[in-house]
This record gives structure tokens, C-alpha cells and sequence, in this order.
């Protein structure tokens, strides 16, 4: 006859590796989700910088309602030299181009991640136009 089944005594596991696997998976979230948010966050203060740049250099360099390249880029090294959010940026690259009365402003900026290592370059770009009445 068979007798009871009886529960082993020897089985002594342990759930240390998956509360680590937790705990891990829980640091990363964190990571990264802070690391997104300050990119977004950083991605928008460059949005505003490059959005009145573009406006600051188009207002300042017009001539008979087209902007002039030369009075541009000056005007824009005014501005980026002078405003407070431009000046916490590290900008790499700053493209223009302008037909007739439009101009297109491009410009990239270094991105430092706050808790993790490495950088990144964020571009954001624009367009400002002017009208005769």
C-alpha cells in the first residue's frame, strides 16, 4: 500500500534573486524615466530659445521686409551671447537659411544625461517671415 505523501524537509530556496531582479528593474525605471523627462524638458527650453532667436536676428536684420544674412547672424550672436537660457546651452551647430522673406533658423545643442553617462545633441529648428502692409 502507499503511504502519505510526505513534503520534503531539504527544500530551502530562496527569493533573493527575484527581490533583486525587482529592485533592479525598479532602479531602471527611475533612470529612465528621469532621464527622459529632463530631455523633453531640455528639448523645450531649446524650442523657446531657437523660436526667439529666429524672431530676435528676422526683426533685427530687415530691409525693405527681407532680412540680410550678414545682419542676421549678427543679431543672432547678440542674442545667444545675452539671453540667459542661451547662455546655459552648449550650441554646436546653428544653420540659416533665408529666401526672400523667410529665414529658417537650425540649431543644435549638447545634451548632458543627469543620471546616466553620456550626452546627447538635441536640434530644433525656426521659421520666422515678414510681410510688407
Amino acid at each position: 500500500m502507499l503511504g502519505l505523501y510526505k513534503h520534503p524537509l531539504s527544500d530551502r530556496g530562496t527569493i533573493a534573486p527575484l527581490i533583486a531582479g525587482y529592485l533592479a528593474l525598479l532602479v531602471m525605471t527611475f533612470l529612465l524615466a528621469t532621464n527622459v523627462i529632463a530631455t523633453r524638458t531640455f528639448a523645450s527650453r531649446l524650442q523657446g530659445v531657437v523660436d526667439l532667436g529666429a524672431i530676435y536676428a528676422h526683426e533685427r536684420s530687415l530691409r525693405v521686409g527681407q532680412p540680410k544674412g550678414l545682419e542676421y547672424r549678427d543679431a543672432l550672436a547678440h542674442y545667444l551671447a545675452n539671453a540667459p537660457a542661451a547662455k546655459a546651452m552648449a550650441i554646436e551647430v546653428m544653420n540659416l537659411r533665408i529666401s526672400g522673406a523667410k529665414s529658417t533658423l537650425e540649431l543644435c545643442a549638447v545634451f548632458e544625461y543627469p543620471l546616466a553617462v553620456g550626452s546627447g545633441v538635441i536640434c530644433r529648428s525656426a521659421t520666422a517671415e515678414s510681410f510688407l502692409l
